[in-house]
């Protein structure tokens, strides 16, 4: 290895000391061989203790411990963010897991998961009847998604006829059921609840004249489901979805 000025300078300087009677004073070609140096590990940062189960948290110390996850994470502690994170968690109270949701609602407060609807018989339709050609149009689909248990129980019971119904404001109109068959099967395929056009026609203040589907069906029929028991209900709901499209509950002797 070729040796530099600032070796002979060394040199010169281990010499002078020599001559002043310093034996112990001696370079040697170690010396030439840099030192090595070594960073230091920093310290791993401790992690908060967990909350006990009985912890419980204010709004304020929520806070605190977020504004405390967020100053970790922007400082590029990401163990300590996710220990604040877990403690945070760790505090709330728990939220039991509800494996089988009821799906209870409006629509159906059995619930979907143990007493699904039964389906709509065949398509369903407000519409009307032209007076002259006798045609019938189909003006507004009655969406299954859109029914409740109890309005489909009360339409699956309709069947063909020409009637009355009674208005909100008490007023009398012509109200006509007309189904429609498929033609290969003369199966049924849709029926209509046919009203005046001056009522279901677009842009007619007289379509809020007319009852609820389940009023209708107990004008026509006789029979109200409006006010079903729960167990009632889920006979009903049961009958229908086996396509047997009661209209009463059977009484079984005991």
């Amino acid at each position: 290895m070729s040796k530099g000025p600032w070796k002979k300078k060394n040199l010169l300087v281990a010499d002078a000391l020599r001559d002043e009677g310093d034996p112990e004073v001696e370079l040697t070609e170690e010396e030439d061989t840099p030192v090595e140096t070594t960073t230091p590990v920093p310290a791993q940062p401790v992690a908060p203790p967990a909350a006990p189960a009985s912890f419980s948290m204010t709004a304020v110390d929520l806070q605190a411990m977020v504004a405390a996850a967020v100053t970790a994470a922007q400082a590029g502690n990401t163990a300590l963010a996710q220990a604040v994170t877990k403690g945070i968690a760790d505090a709330r109270e728990p939220i039991p897991e509800n494996k089988f949701a009821p799906d209870v609602s409006d629509f159906n407060p059995l619930g979907e998961r143990a007493h699904p609807r039964p389906a709509l018989k065949c398509e369903m339709f407000y519409g009307s009847i032209d007076p002259k050609t006798k045609a019938v149009s189909r003006t507004y689909p009655l969406l299954q998604e859109d029914l409740t248990a109890a309005e489909i129980v009360a339409l699956n019971t309709l069947e063909p006829q020409n009637t009355h119904i009674t208005l909100h404001d008490g007023a009398t109109i012509k109200f006509a059921i007309v189904p429609e068959h498929d033609p290969a099967t003369d199966e049924l395929r849709r029926l209509i609840l046919c009203v005046p056009q001056s009522v279901i026609g677009k842009g007619s203040a007289l379509k809020n004249m007319l009852p609820g589907l389940v009023r209708i069906v107990a004008q026509v029929t006789g029979h109200d489901y409006s006010a079903l028991s729960r167990d009632d209900l889920a006979w009903f709901m049961a009958e229908h979805r086996a396509k047997r499209y009661v209209r009463v509950r059977e009484v079984v002797a005991a």
